[in-house]
């Protein structure tokens, strides 16, 4: 059986907060109740994370906050009526018709965060299209050179990329098959 842990600043009530503190690399543990939490300041490291958020918004968009606030509270999204202030306080657009409504400011956004505001990467695979794709017949030749020559880490790269290749085609010609 465990004994409940008493708070360590008041001594009378059951400790219910853990809180560990590293200072100069020590690190310390306090068992508090809630109210002797609470006056330790240990319950708020969370309470400010809207406010948080907020502010990584606005520094990504940049520093004219009241301007640009007074400017984002009159766009509004003409169906579900989030205004672009709305969005920036809880990271969340109302409806697929605000990426229309905002899609300016969106960009600007994207734009900060990724470096830009087009989707580069992989596509569902029908809509794939595949450019500079490498002559299999060449990529057989080159590994029997590789072969020829014992370069054999070499050959095991070409046979595997032959593989894929192979059943991307057969794949892509499958998928055609399907929907003609």
């Amino acid at each position: 059986m465990q004994l409940e842990a008493i708070c360590q600043i008041c001594q009378k009530a059951p400790a219910t907060v853990s809180i560990t503190q590293v200072l100069n690399g020590k690190k310390q543990e306090w068992k508090l109740c809630a109210a002797c939490a609470e006056e330790k300041g240990g319950l708020h490291s969370l309470a400010n994370l809207p406010e948080f958020f907020e502010k990584v918004i606005k520094n990504i968009l940049g520093g004219k906050e009241e301007a640009m606030d007074s400017e984002m509270d009159s766009l509004q999204c003409p169906t579900c009526h989030i205004t672009f202030t709305d969005f920036e306080k809880i990271g969340l657009l109302g409806c697929p018709d605000c990426y229309d409504a905002f899609r300016e400011e969106l960009n600007v956004l994207l734009r900060r965060i990724h470096g830009s505001n087009k989707h580069i990467g992989s596509r569902p695979r029908p809509q794939r299209v595949f450019r500079n794709v490498p002559d299999i017949e060449a990529l057989k030749r080159e590994l029997q050179i590789a072969i020829e020559q014992e370069n054999y880490e070499r050959a095991a790269e070409y046979r595997d990329l032959i593989r894929n290749l192979e059943r991307e085609k057969l794949r892509n010609d499958e998928d055609k098959e399907r929907t003609s």
